[in-house]
């Protein structure tokens, strides 16, 4: 078995989402380059749909690090599987990656239901989990699973959950709308961890 099979799943419903396992120790390297540069990295806020606080750029050192590469074979299947649905206009297209932010968000914070399809947001996007708290669910009202969920929103109306699980890489779409649930923490003040980037063509 290939390792893009073993490492991927496939949901189409009206889109395609594909998902990707990025390793625990380039996972590692990413949080610690981004806690060492924070302080001096540019927020991204201004460009972004987050209601949350913390949301900086990380496209100058992310091409630095050995993730960039794993993210690039990623998108390379990702890519591959689109043209195979007869969804790219051009099979032989050159990409790059436009924008690279992390957010980190607290206890209420959300994301509200969005695609990245804007003036600079063309082409596809990306989901990777960094860190993920435990979160506090009411188990007495399975309507309540969801907090601090990814939910992709399909074309039919169907709605698909996917639980945090740092790791796991998503690619997507731009005009995919999706969101992502606030949630609660049982200590007080964990953050939860995610990466995104816009995926464009090169002129």
């Amino acid at each position: 078995m290939k390792e893009t099979e073993k490492r991927m799943k496939t949901i189409v419903d009206g889109t395609i989402i594909k998902k990707y396992e990025i390793p625990v120790d380039m996972v590692d390297e990413l949080n610690q380059e981004y806690e060492k540069n924070k302080k001096s990295l540019l927020s991204a806020s201004k460009d972004l749909a987050g209601r949350l606080d913390t949301e900086l750029s990380i496209i100058e050192f992310l091409p630095k690090l050995k993730i960039f590469n794993k993210i690039n074979f990623f998108i390379n299947d990702y890519l591959m599987t689109l043209n195979n649905f007869g969804l790219l206009e051009e099979p032989s297209i050159k990409t790059q990656i436009k924008s690279c932010w992390i957010n980190d968000m607290v206890e209420g914070e959300y994301n509200p239901v969005h695609t990245h399809n804007g003036p600079l947001n063309q082409g596809c996007s990306c989901v990777l989990f960094l860190k993920v708290p435990e979160f506090i669910n009411d188990v007495k009202h399975e309507h309540k699973f969801h907090d601090g969920q990814l939910a992709f929103l399909g074309f039919d109306r169907k709605v698909i959950w996917q639980t945090p699980k740092v790791g796991d890489f998503y690619l997507f779409q731009a005009n995919q709308p999706h969101t992502v649930y606030p949630f609660k923490t049982k200590i007080k003040g964990e953050i939860r961890r995610s990466m995104s980037f816009n995926l464009v063509s090169k002129q």
